[in-house]
């Protein structure tokens, strides 16, 4: 995951269903080239034991339909 927003909710996602799931670092933060915004992509890490049920709760959830207007539509 690039994003750690997304990295986050998904860690959340993951803590309110029981799994013990943490984000880590995978490369020191840089500069994109013409940008002052900050690139670090992150890893979202589950115990080995709970990764099914996590692969799982996730595939769920990206099946899901988003509420209403979400996809601005109209």
């Amino acid at each position: 995951m690039s994003d750690r927003y997304s990295a986050e909710f998904v860690v959340s996602r993951l803590r309110e269903a029981g799994i013990a799931a943490r984000m880590t670092s995978k490369v020191e933060p840089s500069w994109t080239t013409g940008s002052p915004t900050r690139v670090m992509p992150v890893e979202v890490r589950v115990p080995e034991a709970q990764a099914e049920e996590a692969r799982a709760l996730l595939a769920a959830a990206q099946s899901e339909e988003p509420p209403d207007g979400a996809e601005g539509n109209g």
